[in-house]
């Protein structure tokens, strides 16, 4: 995970295990070191058996993440424990930077991106459509995030588009202004590291906004990229710990 996380909204985080129709979970927990990182709930799904394939069952874990402190590269780890065997799955690790009283002066309508499947591309290209519903004007500086995977070719366009491309906007040249109850469409293209692109990414970055004399960060939604499959898909994706089997 890489993101920047405002004290006074939690993020949440879903991990998928498949298992054995005949595995029945006992025990679930999560093994780190870092305070505000919670398991909230989980629940389990029967996944039937096609084409005299074995049956699964599926865990859906979902995580509050709520560090008191920004973090770089933590890991998380979650105990697994069944009828049949026990297990410790890493989860990925967690890279956050806390921020408090983050800005609120741009209103997200539309978010674009995220990508899951067996294959993922290392780049992928985000659009957003943001809208100024403050009296004041609203200068956009910049974007950022908290770990190292790559932000570059930022675009904007002074209206709502709503398929932009490279070509239909203009290279983001700071500061860019936004009128009270103007629309703005902005594009920017993320590469991950080869990390990321294995484990997975929950990417949330924030945007650094000025009005008048004060600067602050707003942060925007998170985006999910994720190498996801199914049992009988097809071969596991190397360095992925989803797929759990029992002989």
């Amino acid at each position: 995970m890489n993101a920047i996380v405002d004290r006074a909204h939690p993020l949440t985080l879903r991990y998928d295990v498949w298992t054995t129709d005949s595995a029945s979970l006992t025990s679930a927990r999560l093994l780190n070191h870092t305070r505000g990182v919670t398991l909230r709930n989980y629940w389990a799904a029967h996944i039937g058996s096609q084409d005299g394939r074995p049956s699964y069952g599926a865990y859906h874990f979902v995580f509050d993440v709520m560090p008191t402190h920004s973090l770089y590269n933590q890991p998380l780890n979650l105990y697994l424990s069944t009828n049949l065997w026990q297990k410790v799955l890493p989860y990925g690790s967690l890279t956050c930077r806390v921020i408090s009283h983050a800005a609120t002066w741009l209103d997200v309508d539309a978010y674009a991106g995220g990508a899951s499947g067996p294959i993922i591309l290392s780049s992928q290209w985000l659009t957003m459509t943001l809208t100024n519903h403050s009296p004041d004007p609203v200068s956009i500086l910049g974007l950022e995030q908290a770990g190292d995977d790559w932000i570059g070719d930022i675009h904007y366009s002074l209206k709502a588009l709503s398929s932009p491309r490279p070509d239909d906007t203009r290279v983001l040249k700071a500061p860019v202004v936004v009128q009270p109850g103007q629309a703005i469409t902005l594009l920017y293209k993320l590469s991950m590291r080869p990390e990321s692109i294995q484990r997975g990414l929950v990417f949330q970055p924030a945007l650094r906004l000025e009005k008048g004399k004060v600067t602050a960060l707003e942060v925007l939604p998170p985006v999910t990229l994720s190498l996801d499959f199914t049992p009988g898909s097809g071969r596991v994706p190397a360095g992925t710990e989803r797929f759990v089997t029992v002989s």
